[in-house]
This record gives structure tokens, C-alpha cells and sequence, in this order.
């Protein structure tokens, strides 16, 4: 599963212009980068993979992997104030660009690693407090899609799974699983990516991901409540249109639908 050099050449235009230099910036570094958040999903769409989205972010969201040298990340941070942004004053992570235009207003810098005795470390590193977690990231890493240099997006599997364990590490986050509802709904309505993420889901080594898969996929096939309780999100759904679309007691099958494509 790749992007096309067309998608890859309009992003790049779309993030030059909101956020100059940050790609360069994020390049002049060895360790990989990832988008990751909402931005994707209008890069899924320029792919048509999927046919809309129902939620627009303003903001893009990288995270650079950290192996122990804190100077990789910050560099990138020094650029960016280098360049005119301003740091915020309530998330020592986001960077806003010296001029609004394009149509991000804000980055969120971030950084992760998948090794366990670094976490702590990491989290110092773009001062960030406990609950925040880096679950889902080695996953994201097995077949990414690549964007640019050393700047990778999560395949829709991927995606899928780090929107699951967003939402499972913290249930407020309620948006995190009406993003990956949708996701799987429109995925769902057309044939066009589901032998690539059968390939995708095949390749998985690691019995967990498979297995927190088919768990919430058998919780909301089952209606077994939470923490994948659909009825926590019906409201939210239908403020994004989303129960205009799909009707909302047809989704348990959809799942099973999903589900029974790229996992049996």
C-alpha cells in the first residue's frame, strides 16, 4: 500500500503553506517521522480510499521517534522558533506558524518511542504528563505508508489501532472512537483497499494487536458495553452527520462485516 506522487505532492504544497519549513525541518533529522490525528483522513480521502470525513481538524500532528538523545527533537523545536513560531503557553509541544494561512493553524510536535525503558525519558522530553501513552506506535511502524524522506504515515489499519488505544487509555476521548467507526464504515462501503489491509492484517506478528482487534470488533458485534459501548458515541455521531449516512443499529454488522474480511 503506497501514496500516490500526486497526493504527496499536494500535501507537501498544503503543509508548506500552513506550516513553512516544518517539513524540512523534521527531514534534517535521522530518525522517522510520523503524521498522525485527523490530518490522515483527508489524505485517505485525496487517495480514495474513502469517499469523505465527516470531522476537519486545523491543526497536524508529527511525532519523531526518540532513541535516547533528546537533541534530535529539540533541534526541530529551535528550528521552528528559528522560523517565527511561537510556542504555546499551555502545550509546550504546539508551535504556532509566525502567519495563519493554508489550512493548519497550529503543529503539534510530538515524539515516541516503542521502547518501553524510554518512555519516561520521552515524555520529559516534550513535557507531556503520565497519561500519555505511546501504545499502538509499533504497530504503526510495520508497513507505513511512505510520504517524504524520513516522514511516514500510518497505514488504515494502523490507524484504526492507534485511534483504539487513544480512546481505550482514555474514554473522554470520545472523538477517537467515532474516528475509527467511521473509518471502518467507510471502508466498509467500497472494495477498494480491502485486499491491501487483509495483506496488512495478515502480516501481523504480534498476537495482541490481532487480538485487541477481534475483542472490540466481538464487543460491538455483541453489544457487550463498554469500553466499545456504541452508545456512548451515538451522540456524537449524529452531530457529525454520521447516523444520516448509516443507520446506527445496522453498524454491529458492518463491524462483523469488517472484521470477517480481513481477519478469517
Amino acid at each position: 500500500m503506497k501514496l500516490e506522487k500526486t497526493t504527496i505532492d499536494l500535501w507537501k504544497i498544503k503543509f508548506e503553506e500552513s506550516l513553512p519549513g516544518l517539513l524540512d525541518a523534521i527531514q534534517t533529522q535521522r530518525s522517522d517521522a510520523f503524521l498522525i490525528g485527523a490530518s490522515i483522513f483527508d489524505i485517505y480521502v485525496t487517495e480514495k480510499w474513502i469517499d469523505n470525513f465527516s470531522r476537519a481538524t486545523n491543526d497536524a500532528d508529527f511525532t519523531i521517534e526518540y532513541f535516547g538523545d533528546p537533541q534530535e527533537y529539540n533541534s526541530i523545536c529551535k528550528k521552528l522558533l528559528n522560523l517565527g513560531y511561537q510556542k504555546d503557553d499551555k502545550h509546550p509541544y504546539r508551535y504556532h506558524p509566525k502567519l495563519k494561512q493554508g489550512i493548519y493553524t497550529y503543529v503539534d510536535l510530538l515524539t515516541f518511542t516503542t521502547n518501553p525503558e524510554l518512555e519516561e525519558n520521552a515524555k520529559k522530553v516534550m513535557s507531556v504528563g503520565e497519561g500519555f501513552n505511546f501504545e499502538g506506535m509499533d504497530f504503526a511502524k510495520k508497513l507505513p505508508l511512505h510520504f517524504e524522506e524520513n516522514v511516514f504515515l500510518p497505514n488504515p489499519l494502523a490507524l484504526i489501532y492507534l485511534k483504539m488505544k487513544s480512546y481505550y487509555h482514555n474514554p473522554d476521548r470520545r472523538k477517537d472512537f467515532v474516528d475509527l467507526m467511521e473509518l471502518i464504515l467507510r471502508i466498509s462501503t467500497t472494495d477498494k483497499i480491502f485486499n491491501e489491509l487483509k495483506s496488512i492484517a495478515a502480516s501481523v506478528s504480534t498476537e495482541h494487536v490481532k487480538s485487541d482487534f477481534l475483542k472490540m470488533c466481538d464487543y460491538i458485534e455483541n453489544d457487550k458495553g463498554r469500553p466499545w459501548d456504541l452508545d456512548d458515541i451515538k451522540v456524537e455521531m449524529d452531530s457529525r452527520g454520521l447516523l444520516r449516512e448509516f443507520e446506527f443499529k445496522e453498524i454491529p454488522q458492518t463491524v462483523e462485516f469488517f472484521r470477517s474480511k480481513l481477519f478469517t
